[in-house]
């Protein structure tokens, strides 16, 4: 009785210990040197630039102009889409397109090594940003 409740009391440590230790994606690269990036530095990536992002095995671009306006498109086509963006003061972009019906999405954006990443509140990483170039639309 007494190593079957050893191999349950280990089970239980396991189950419940490597859940108090998982981290999100967020939290990940902060830990491993991932820098979080100021509402002024992400203006200074996202305003007045197009953007090529890849989320899962599909990469779109995104314009952002400096009227607050986003658009965007999927590099193979299927979808392209416009909506508005802001930059808070607590250091997170807002994406809203139309089809979120006026409802905005606030990312975190850091810098991790060379790479350019957007997390959401959740703190799943999103996007992966390939590359940003001056630009006046797309």
């Amino acid at each position: 009785m007494a190593r079957r409740n050893s191999a349950i009391l280990a089970a239980l440590i396991t189950f419940f210990g490597s859940a108090a230790f998982a981290q999100t994606d967020l939290e990940n690269a902060l830990a491993n040197g991932g820098e979080r990036l100021n509402a002024d530095q992400i203006a200074e990536i996202l305003i007045g630039h197009t953007v090529t992002a890849k989320s899962g095995d599909k990469t779109f671009r995104f314009y952002y102009d400096p009227n607050n306006i986003v658009s965007g498109e999927l590099t193979n086509g299927g979808w392209q889409g416009a909506g508005a963006f802001a930059i808070t003061d607590t250091d997170q972009v807002c994406v809203s397109m139309a089809a979120d019906k006026g409802r905005f999405r606030c990312l975190t954006v850091l810098r991790v090594g060379d790479r350019v990443q957007k997390f959401n509140t959740a703190g799943k990483k999103t996007f992966d940003i390939l590359g940003f170039e001056p630009s006046t639309g797309l």
